[in-house]
């Protein structure tokens, strides 16, 4: 008890007892503003305007993917990357995918995000479904290299869009870029 009486006293426990008094004034008076006042922030309520309904966004249900728009992806990755036919290319593309250049300049090899990948190193190609609808289809395609080839494979996205119905129904490519990058492929063609 002799040790707590001195302790109380000593001039040191002195100097700092107004700042501990300080200190947890402060806390209390913090503690207090909160517990008082809380969330100061204003409530809206938001209202609708207008007398539309609201938007429901639905998912399109996956379907098989079709025959033609496998074959169409297939006709334009080797006919585009390899530039084996680049006027069968063109009648494969979507109008908006191949607006981005003239006709001229695709037939001289600009395509949006199609790089060149040598035909004597092309051992062939295969593809993962990423989603298939009834009017769109989205696959991933890798495109293999031969053995000790001094180019790499390379996957890429192909997007198809239906146009037509029926028996006129066709698939056009809309959208074709690289997934890794696009690594440089020497042009040894």
């Amino acid at each position: 008890m002799n040790a707590l009486a001195s302790t109380l006293q000593s001039p040191r426990f002195r100097r700092t007892l107004p700042w501990i008094s300080g200190l947890v004034l402060v806390a209390g008076v913090i503690a207090f503003s909160i517990a008082y006042f809380g969330n100061t922030g204003k409530k809206f309520q938001i209202e609708p305007t207008g007398n539309r309904p609201a938007q429901v966004v639905t998912t399109l249900p996956n379907v098989p993917v079709d025959p033609k728009a496998r074959r169409v992806a297939g006709e334009f990755l080797v006919n585009a990357m390899t530039r084996k036919n680049l006027a069968k290319a063109w009648t494969l593309a979507d109008p908006s995918y191949r607006s981005s250049v003239t006709r001229k300049e695709w037939m001289a090899g600009t395509l949006p995000g199609v790089t060149y990948f040598p035909p004597k190193y092309l051992l062939g190609a295969t593809f993962k479904v990423e989603e298939s609808h009834p009017r769109e289809i989205y696959l991933v395609v890798l495109v293999i290299a031969k053995p000790k080839a001094p180019v790499r494979s390379e996957d890429f996205s192909i997007g198809l869009k239906a146009h037509g119905t029926g028996k006129n129904k066709r698939w056009l490519v809309f959208y074709f870029a690289p997934r890794s990058g696009g690594g440089i492929v020497p042009n040894v063609g």
